[in-house]
């Protein structure tokens, strides 16, 4: 268990609030008040309430299993679900102008064609609140359509909630460099060679969400493989998959599965 370091008291009710190592914004367990160790919180502060039980997700698990090339044939049938835990993370949505200037050349040719001018995007960027973790926040498209006001009661029994371990301003330095760094990146497309390079991102709007993600561990053939479950829309957005069998009595095996298989 991680040690508790010090208690505070709600700025909203008043009550006890446990502060675990590295957590900067707090909320609530009573009142479902925010707080930055100890001062109130104004930002805004939404949640999207998960859709699934433990056994609904177990159900998409195994479905999951039995679609799909390059997956043992086996797969749900052999596999046990060890673990299955929704978790509500901690995300910044960063509301971002971004407008690039630039100038360099298209040489892919093998000609020096000259290239500059302005890239303009808006973004709703992203950032996990949480620090050296490995969750692919790029892939995850989080449903933003669900959301509502904050409030405790959105928690679905036996859920774990997490604190964010950064505060705004940095998750928005965040934003701003990924999103300059996203930029580039498109522009990669028309320019071989950069003369220059200058991005500027406005800062519109900054939210805290909290959105509800299902961690599955699961046993097969006595290795243990990872899975990350959408707690909104049922959708895998990663999962680990075991090796096929490569023989040629796997191969034949998986093309017959592919070619009699119903949907």
């Amino acid at each position: 268990m991680v040690e508790v370091v010090q208690q505070i008291s709600c700025p909203g009710c008043g009550a006890p609030v446990k502060v675990v190592p590295g957590e900067i914004i707090i909320t609530c367990e009573y009142c479902g008040s925010d707080m930055k160790l100890g001062e109130k919180f104004f930002l805004n502060h939404s949640i999207i309430p998960g859709k699934y039980q433990k056994e609904d997700v177990v159900k998409i698990v195994k479905k999951w299993m039995r679609v799909g090339f390059y997956k043992p044939d086996d797969l749900a049938k052999r596999s046990i679900i060890k673990s299955a835990e929704c978790i509500f993370l901690p995300f910044f949505i960063a509301h971002i102008e971004s407008l690039t200037k630039y100038s360099g050349f298209f040489t892919r040719t093998g000609e020096n064609t000259p290239r500059n001018g302005e890239l303009k995007k808006e973004y709703f960027w992203k950032v996990l609140g949480r620090r050296g973790s490995k969750f692919p926040t790029k892939e995850y498209h989080i449903p933003l359509s669900g959301k509502t006001q904050f409030n405790i009661i959105h928690i679905s029994k036996n859920a774990k909630f997490l604190n964010s371990e950064i505060d705004e301003k940095e998750a928005e330095n965040i934003a701003k460099q990924e999103a300059g760094m996203h930029q580039k990146h498109l522009l990669e497309d028309t320019v071989d060679v950069f003369s220059s390079l200058d991005t500027g991102c406005k800062i519109i709007d900054t939210e805290l969400v909290h959105a509800p993600v299902w961690f599955i561990e699961y046993n097969y053939k006595g290795r243990v493989y990872k899975m990350l479950v959408d707690g909104v829309s049922g959708e895998t957005i990663k999962a680990d998959i075991p090796l096929p069998d490569t023989s040629f009595k796997g191969f034949f095996k998986e093309m017959k599965r592919g070619l009699f298989s119903r949907g």
